[in-house]
């Protein structure tokens, strides 16, 4: 009865954390005390109750505007920072508990003789982690002019490729942890502008979707082999994103830089040390004539170009 008793009480508890409120039930179309677990509830619930109640809860809950550029959707996902840079917390079953040293003595090994051990092979000392040399390489993918009453795909081709230390036989995806920031701004007149006047759009530095440790293969932007790993970028407005009938681009610049550390292992986080490259520059302008909108205007374009780096790791 007192295991029953228990587990009544962290449901409940586990209930009221699961719990959104009014305005987040709006928000998402949900009746208040019936939304979804956000990650940062589950964490809670996860520290105060116990895993189990946590599995038990997820069981039971079951226009216009600017585009915006980097990618197309249904190309590639973006994640946000924090979910690229957050760590998960450490909080094992209850009932898991350790074994005493007197415990250990006592158990049978694999050869059945209780209280002795089977010594396995030495482990070889790890291979000494070098420092890889990353390679970028760019150009524009798009027009050169721009018309208002059309549609264009204005945008570049990049690949950054982090290649292993030479005699190295470790795999580059498990020696280093290689990852893309970003930022960007842009000016474009909408549909509904009034007057053609253009609205901006700015973003701060994070960390760029899935170019990212663990290094997702499955939609092609990422090379992951033995010697190296290549990130293969589309920055810009292409495919669903690209500037169609109505819109135009006035402005569009995208920064882009890259971090490198030996791998510490378990989940990727932004912790440092790192090695940072230089910062590499897109930039796309194109006049626009309130007076003649149906002008065809030329498109001047500035690629970041091609770029090499010997990377020096940090200690």
């Amino acid at each position: 009865m007192r295991v029953r008793e228990g587990r009544e009480k962290d449901d409940e508890a586990a209930r009221h954390l699961v719990r959104p409120s009014e305005g987040s039930a709006r928000e998402h179309g949900s009746a208040p005390g019936h939304g979804p677990m956000t990650p940062g509830q589950a964490l809670a619930l996860q520290r105060t109750v116990g895993n189990a109640a946590v599995s038990r809860m997820v069981g039971e809950s079951g226009g216009a505007g600017p585009k915006v550029p980097w990618a197309a959707p249904g190309t590639r996902s973006k994640r946000t920072q924090d979910e690229s840079g957050v760590e998960r917390g450490d909080s094992p079953p209850r009932q898991q508990q350790r074994v005493g040293k007197e415990e250990q003595a006592t158990r049978a090994t694999r050869s059945g003789k209780a209280g002795t051990s089977v010594k396995g092979k030495e482990k070889a000392e790890p291979e000494e982690i070098g420092n890889p040399t990353l390679q970028f390489t760019s150009q524009y993918a798009g027009p050169q002019q721009q018309t208002l009453a059309g549609a264009q795909e204005i945008g570049f081709e990049q690949v950054a490729t982090l290649r292993r230390a030479n005699g190295m036989t470790t795999r580059a995806a498990d020696a280093y942890d290689f990852w893309q920031e970003v930022t960007d701004e842009n000016r474009q007149i909408a549909p509904d502008a009034v007057d053609y006047r253009p609205e901006r759009n700015k973003r701060n530095w994070v960390v760029d979707g899935p170019f990212r440790p663990p290094y997702n293969t499955d939609d092609g932007n990422i090379a992951n082999e033995a010697d190296r790993i290549s990130f293969n970028d589309s920055p810009g407005f292409s495919g669903s994103m690209k500037m169609t009938n109505g819109y135009w681009l006035c402005f569009y610049e995208v920064k882009f830089r890259w971090k490198v550390r030996r791998k510490l292992g378990g989940r990727f986080t932004k912790q440092e040390p790192y090695w940072t490259s230089d910062e590499m520059v897109h930039r796309v302008e194109s006049a626009f004539d309130p007076q003649n909108p149906g002008a065809t205007v030329p498109i001047n374009v500035t690629t970041a170009g091609n770029r090499t780096w010997n990377v020096q790791l940090p200690n």
